[in-house]
């Protein structure tokens, strides 16, 4: 999990993408030692003037859901692939989870919090999420001084993008929830279940996943 300033609103990936932008800044950099940080104003200054198509997996969704619900001019489509929400109402397995990732870490075993996170979220794709994961918790290291910033409610009916929420159906039900709740609110939301594939659709079928965000990003 990447450290957000606020529990259970990130998972294994920081996967931030956008059609105008080449990486998230929270994926290639590390945290600031001191002082608070926000990887939402990082993604909205990228942006200039938009508008841009945004894609967002997982963190990265929440990301993209703070930028697009306070200057909704900026994004003009906006896909969500199992993203959660600030003021989800977490269940018991999820903050179980959470809170033994936050004690492996402030005992300072990042081996142990890696195989943690890659056996919860991907426990079929470890050979390949494993180094991507306890990368993340090297460029979260010397850190703790610093505090992610973010909404503890986004208003999702400010959102005026195109927007398509996949889920993986065999997510955890959480993200059913929260993918659920937010076809409800953003205005027009289409959903998509990706079968076979859990919170890492993307990586878990990736051609499925890749037409399904090409189709509906071609589609105007």
């Amino acid at each position: 999990m990447t450290r957000t300033g606020s529990r259970l609103c990130s998972a294994v990936t920081v996967g931030v993408a956008a059609l105008a932008v080449a990486s998230s800044s929270a994926a290639a950099a590390p945290l600031p030692a001191s002082g608070t940080f926000s990887h939402a104003d990082d993604l909205e200054a990228a942006l200039g003037d938009g508008p841009a198509q945004l894609v967002g997996a997982s963190f990265g969704g929440l990301v993209c859901l703070e930028v697009a619900a306070r200057r909704p001019e900026l994004v003009s489509d906006l896909v969500l692939l199992d993203a959660p929400l600030p003021d989800h109402d977490w269940s018991d397995q999820l903050e179980e989870y959470s809170a033994r990732e936050e004690g492996l870490i402030a005992e300072g075993d990042l081996d142990g919090a890696t195989e943690l996170n890659v056996a919860f979220w991907a426990p079929t794709l470890a050979r390949v999420v494993a180094p991507m994961q306890r990368r993340a918790f090297q460029l979260q290291a010397g850190s703790e001084g610093s505090e992610g910033v973010g909404p503890e409610h986004i208003p999702l009916d400010a959102i005026s993008a195109r927007t398509l929420v996949v889920v993986g159906k065999d997510d955890f039900e959480d993200f059913h929830v929260i993918a659920r709740r937010l076809c409800e609110e953003i205005q027009d939301a289409e959903l998509a279940v990706v079968h076979s594939a859990g919170h890492l659709p993307s990586l878990e079928r990736p051609d499925q996943t890749a037409e399904l965000v090409r189709s509906f990003l071609n589609r105007r």
